[in-house]
């Protein structure tokens, strides 16, 4: 089914949007920069601020008012901002709405970078027509996977729930080509539009459920950011995906080796239920059961199932008794599923190709990320590796190092008008990893590690100090130093 055309731009009158855009100097920097500060955290409360600051009447503050801030500006103005085109003839591109002698615009233009994308303002924007039809902009979501996507060259890629085509547009930079789908004819519209007006040409967006408009093709990434949401069913396509419970993401991950090429990548945030008496990484075991993939699951948060319900039900309910009658009807799905709280996470996974079982790895990481991406996940793939293929015995002749990125902290308490140390934490900084103990010995075996030294040297000296013999103190101290390695803290040797 081919997607309604909402935006009927003629050849080339993509390139003049982005010429208007790019003359008025709107983008993330420019923006920013009119604006004063990053206003995100205001929500709504920021239009008003926005509005304040762009009265001056440039090119850049009308198209701001218009594209950012979805207020209505006199016909003049929109005229002027946007020349040599003229208002009439972004409306007709189907960009604005005229009304007597003021423009609206239809869509929102968000910027991610060098990136520029219309998105709908919310579920009940009336050029939409139905809430199924709704186009999510950049939710927290979809920028938390933009930036731990792995991004190595690759021949295909794969967007499952592409929605405005951000993930897809940002994959174009390093793939051959991109395949961008989605159940919502509307989305596929809209990202269909985004890749032109972004001069992707590589994009091929196509509607379908999940991964059947992918049948019989391969990639070297499959990306998603899909309807996560765990509760009954709803209308609003970009939360509900018609799956019970956590079945879309099981359904997706299940599914996904079938398209990846041998050492391909597929990444996705997901939620799933937590049943009652049922530990999460039991749970998710399932989803991973027989797959020829190595996967990291790395969870974020739990939520109480009442809270998670709060939290999705005020995004769609406007009057108290109606918010009242929705939440009862989710925490009776709940019940009767025994649900007691849904997680969040990363789901990372790659395929091995030889057939042998897949490694899988479940972590709690509660610390901050907000620097990582998807390098420090191919990195600490390749750790996971090496450790695997690593014995003891090797591991003892290895020269490791520590990371330039690794910091010890220490905790201290006043005792008799001294400060004295009672903790220490190593972490990564910037890392994917939450501050682990260490203790006095611990500290000086790490900072021994130079790249030259043998851990063998270093152990041996650790046994001579405590007056033990080194079988005695090796097996501890390996795992301790395969804990190290596996955070981050420690480096494998450097390879040649």
């Amino acid at each position: 089914m081919s997607p309604p055309d909402l935006f009927p731009v003629a050849p080339g009158g993509h390139a003049r949007i982005r010429e208007v855009l790019r003359q008025a100097g709107y983008d993330g920097d420019g923006i920013q920069a009119l604006a004063g500060a990053d206003l995100t955290a205001l929500g709504q409360r920021a239009v008003p601020v926005l509005l304040h600051r762009t009265r001056g009447g440039s090119p850049l503050e009308t198209l701001v008012r218009l594209f950012t801030a979805g207020a209505a500006v006199p016909l003049r103005a929109a005229d002027r901002a946007l020349a040599p085109a003229s208002a009439a003839q972004w409306a007709a591109w189907g960009l604005l709405a005229l009304d007597a002698d003021e423009a609206r615009a239809t869509v929102q233009l968000a910027c991610h970078g060098d990136l520029v994308l219309a998105t709908d303002w919310g579920p009940a924007t009336p050029s939409v027509g139905t809430s199924s039809g709704y186009v999510m902009g950049f939710s927290p979501s979809g920028l938390t996977l933009a930036r731990m996507t792995v991004r190595p060259h690759s021949r295909a890629t794969l967007d499952v729930g592409t929605g405005c085509g951000l993930q897809a547009l940002l994959a174009a930079a390093h793939s051959e080509s991109v395949l961008a789908t989605d159940l919502n004819p509307r989305a596929v519209a809209v990202a269909r539009f985004n890749a032109a007006l972004n001069g992707a040409d590589s994009v091929r967006c196509v509607e379908g459920d999940l991964l059947a408009p992918a049948a019989g093709q391969v990639f070297d990434i499959i990306v998603s950011n899909p309807p996560f949401v765990v509760g009954p069913p709803d209308p609003h396509l970009f939360m509900s995906g018609g799956r019970d419970l956590d079945g879309l993401c099981a359904e997706l991950v299940r599914g996904a080796p079938r398209h990846l090429a041998p050492g391909g990548w597929c990444q996705l945030l997901a939620n799933w239920a937590a049943p009652h008496g049922t530990d999460w990484r039991e749970h998710l075991a399932r989803w991973f059961d027989g797959l020829d993939c190595d996967a990291w699951v790395i969870r974020r948060e739990r939520q109480a199932a009442d809270e998670y319900a709060a939290l999705w039900i005020e995004t769609d309910a406007d009057d108290a008794a109606e918010y009242t009658s929705r939440f009862d009807t989710w925490m009776a799905y709940y019940d009767a599923h025994g649900v007691d709280a849904v997680d969040y996470g990363l789901i990372t996974m790659r395929r091995r190709g030889d057939g042998a079982p897949g490694r899988r790895r479940y972590d709690d990481v509660r610390g901050r990320w907000d620097e990582a991406g998807g390098a420090d996940i191919v990195e600490a793939f390749a750790r996971h590796d090496w450790l695997a293929a690593t014995t003891d015995d090797a591991l003892l002749d290895a020269r490791l190092r520590v990371s330039d990125a690794a910091r010890l902290s220490r905790d201290h308490v006043a005792v008799r008008g001294e400060w004295v140390p009672v903790s220490a934490l190593l972490r990564t900084e910037g890392g994917i990893d939450d501050p682990g103990g260490v203790d006095p010995h611990g500290e000086r075996i790490v900072a021994a590690c130079d790249g030259t030294t043998p851990l063998r040297t270093l152990l041996q000296a650790l046994a001579d100090t405590l007056g033990s013999p080194f079988a005695e103190v090796t097996p501890d101290a390996l795992r301790a130093v395969r804990n190290l390695v596996d955070r981050g803290v420690l480096l494998p040797p450097v390879s040649g």
